[in-house]
């Protein structure tokens, strides 16, 4: 047998990790047939030279990447809270694990989330509007300029600004220019939770 186009070999190999890392599953033969538009009995010819080679693993028409290909294809587990993430003024409210979700490490590196709801427009200027979805960071060290989420002297959870420190307090600020040209949390900050890396559009 006359042996395969390695440049096409490497394509698919790029193709079939982009497909587990968007739909957390192995494409089928008729996937990728499909893609490189070849037909099934093309694709599975590469597919069992692949195999041979050491490439991937292909069994009982199952495709298999070995460990030290799945970069970016592992998942990493984020902590969905019920409660709501205040980008204005808000109720305080009981913070509760809701879901765990699966994530991409690929796109969500990070190893301690949890996922938060904005409320408010306090931070439309950071992009953030109300009902997004915020992936925050726990675990982490706040620098001067990120989008913190933070836990003031009422039990609320503040969405801001991290201005920087005085007096070893946390100075936060609000993010809309246009309703609050320059204002800064007027909140006693108890505790910088975490920072805000991903942000879910509220379609």
């Amino acid at each position: 047998m006359r042996s395969k186009n390695p440049e096409k070999m490497k394509e698919i190999m790029q193709y079939i990790k982009e497909y587990m890392i968007e739909n957390h599953k192995q494409p089928t033969i008729a996937n990728i047939a499909s893609k490189f538009h070849h037909s099934t009995s093309t694709i599975h010819a590469y597919i069992k030279e692949m195999n041979e080679k050491g490439m991937l693993e292909y069994q009982a028409g199952q495709i298999e990447l070995p460990m030290d290909s799945k970069i970016g294809y592992e998942e990493n587990t984020a902590v969905l809270l019920d409660n709501n993430a205040s980008c204005g003024p808000g109720n305080p409210e009981e913070q509760s694990i809701s879901a765990y979700i699966n994530l991409p490490a690929r796109i969500f590196p990070e190893r301690n989330l949890v996922v938060l709801t904005a409320k408010g427009d306090s931070m439309e200027d950071a992009g953030i509007s109300e009902n997004d979805l915020l992936f925050v960071e726990t675990e982490t060290l706040p620098k001067k300029g990120e989008i913190v989420v933070a836990l003031d002297d009422e039990g609320e959870t503040q969405v801001k600004r991290l201005k920087g420190y005085r007096s070893k307090t946390p100075v936060l600020a609000y993010e809309n220019r246009e309703k609050y040209p320059d204002k800064l949390c007027d909140k006693k900050i108890v505790a910088i939770q975490g920072v805000v890396r991903h942000i879910l559009k509220h379609c």
